[in-house]
């Protein structure tokens, strides 16, 4: 490992003779590759990013961190060309720049890979991969034949092997993201910007992105490092800067932190709630000795999970881990009768009448808040419509009007601390941690009696996920039953009573009234 933390390895052959994109053969450098100055941003009277300097050099990989709605996304996306009435300066290679548009910053090498993805599911892996930028053969064709035999070649350096003829939306989600991060790491960026990249990942999957952004480093390209997972900002990172209220905080080698001081810079204090998840070993309390609310039993799915028998009770937290693609995701679907088995049942307080529909679902108390927030959260329409929407007519009655629907959100996004409180901002426009407050605030409005949580803080930092998590332990305390799929070991030694690790789709371990810690989580996970 290189003395700035990131991680090192010999570059290939074929990495030596890829000099076709203008980041393959540029030099490393410790001359600023990007400099800005005195960055500011402001939406109406919020001032989002506060004369920000920041500054990344040729090869360099640069961590950004920092609390949801800290401005690092803001950041990126006028460095993205996405947001180009800002204030202040930007110069490349020491001469100045306007951002105007993402085209203009493409031309200039800069490609941002964002962390909701922005795929279009209906085209193939292919297509995606190259969507604006296709081979065409000497008539102005597409190239079909160069175009897929190129994706697989592109797709093969981060070791994915998939159909690149199906379409995108086949995929589970860590697929889509990978095509996302492929996509921007071959489009001949000098400045790759990669917001939260490993968030949908498993552990070694994101151990061979941290590798392919080692190698990419030693190719010249600088990488800026947007995370929460302060681990894999210091592992990849030589340097990193923390955002605190739309200003920086401070710029350290990441040689010279350690995860407690970057915790305690980002939030302004230490961390609480979280600590036993991230630190030491968790004590899982004996079962409920109530009985269940929900029960699955035999429940399968082709290609996804087979034989899954499992019940929870009220008030009690049942994780559901695993790495990505063991099951469990879809499992979580599956329960919130979003998606129907071949095979097996789940039934509600002992009735022997199943879950059909979503809908019926939702009528009967059983909700889910999925991975993907662009499958939970209309990012054009307002916070407050967000908030009625699944349950408009019981709720605001038969004479729907603005005001009535205002009236009867306000309550639950002041309950779920959602920032800013302005209930007529459009909800795309929240943070990743506020979006999700926004779906709870909607499950707020109608029975919740089963919580079906799908990696419910991904992409938030720490701060986000306490605030988030006090909400599920809130619907716990008053009786849901939570069930929490997630890859993420930290979240379910944190949170669960009892945990059941799936792998290849089946449930091969249940911990429960133990001590377990992460490596043993992993083990039987892997």
């Amino acid at each position: 490992m290189s003395p700035g933390g990131r991680v090192s390895d010999e570059i290939s052959s074929d990495d030596a003779g890829a000099s076709d994109s203008p980041g393959a053969a540029a030099a490393t450098s410790d001359a600023p590759l990007l400099v800005c100055r005195a960055i500011t941003k402001r939406f109406g009277g919020s001032v989002a990013l506060d004369r920000v300097d920041f500054d990344i050099a040729t090869g360099e990989v640069h961590g950004l961190v920092g609390s949801n709605g800290a401005g690092k996304s803001t950041l990126m996306k006028v460095l993205a060309g996405a947001m180009p009435d800002y204030e202040g300066q930007i110069s490349l290679n020491d001469a100045p720049v306007a951002l105007s548009s993402p085209a203009a910053a493409g031309r200039l090498g800069i490609a941002m890979v964002h962390q909701e993805l922005s795929g279009v599911g209906q085209l193939s892996v292919a297509e995606n991969l190259f969507l604006g930028r296709q081979p065409t053969t000497r008539l102005g064709r597409i190239n079909w034949r160069r175009m897929n035999t190129e994706a697989r070649r592109q797709l093969a350096e981060l070791d994915i092997d998939v159909d690149v003829t199906a379409r995108l939306d086949t995929y589970p989600l860590v697929v889509r993201q990978m095509v996302e991060i492929a996509r921007g790491l071959h489009s001949g960026a000098r400045l790759l910007i990669l917001d939260e990249p490993t968030s949908a990942l498993s552990p070694p999957e994101t151990r061979r992105l941290l590798e392919l952004i080692g190698r990419l480093s030693r190719r010249g390209v600088a990488c800026v490092f947007i995370s929460h997972f302060i681990e894999d900002v210091l592992e990849v990172c030589d340097r990193v800067t923390v955002l605190r209220d739309g200003r920086v905080v401070e710029t350290r080698a990441t040689s010279e932190v350690d995860k407690h001081e970057l915790v305690h810079t980002m939030l302004g204090h230490g961390l609480d709630g979280e600590e036993v998840g991230y630190e030491t070993a968790a004590q899982l309390p004996p079962r409920h000795g109530e009985p269940p609310i929900l029960v699955a039993r035999n429940l399968a799915r082709p290609r996804e999970f087979t034989d899954v028998d499992l019940e929870v009770a009220p008030g009690e937290c049942l994780c559901l881990y695993g790495f990505m693609g063991a099951g469990h995701q879809a499992l979580a679907h599956t329960l919130a009768a979003a998606n129907r088995p071949s095979s097996g049942k789940v039934t509600l307080d002992g009735s022997q009448r199943g879950l059909a529909t979503p809908r019926q679902a939702i009528r009967r108390g059983v909700v889910l808040v999925t991975a993907d927030r662009a499958q939970s959260v209309f990012a054009r329409a307002a916070v407050y419509q967000n908030v009625t929407l699944a349950h408009l007519r019981a709720t605001v009655g038969n004479w729907l009007t603005r005001r009535r629907e205002r009236r009867v959100a306000a309550p639950a996004i002041q309950r779920v601390g959602c920032r800013p409180r302005d209930p007529d901002l459009p909800a795309g426009s929240l943070s990743g941690g506020n979006q999700q407050k926004v779906v709870m605030a909607r499950w707020l409005l109608g029975p919740m009696r089963v919580l079906v949580l799908e990696e419910p803080t991904r992409g938030m930092d720490v701060g986000a996920k306490e605030e988030v998590m006090q909400l599920v332990h809130e619907a716990q305390a008053a009786g849901a039953a939570v069930i929490l799929a997630t890859t993420e070991p930290e979240l379910a030694l944190a949170h669960a009573d009892r945990i059941l690790v799936m792998r290849r789709g089946r449930i091969t371990h249940e911990f429960c009234g133990e001590s377990v810690d992460k490596p043993t989580l992993m083990a039987h996970a892997g």
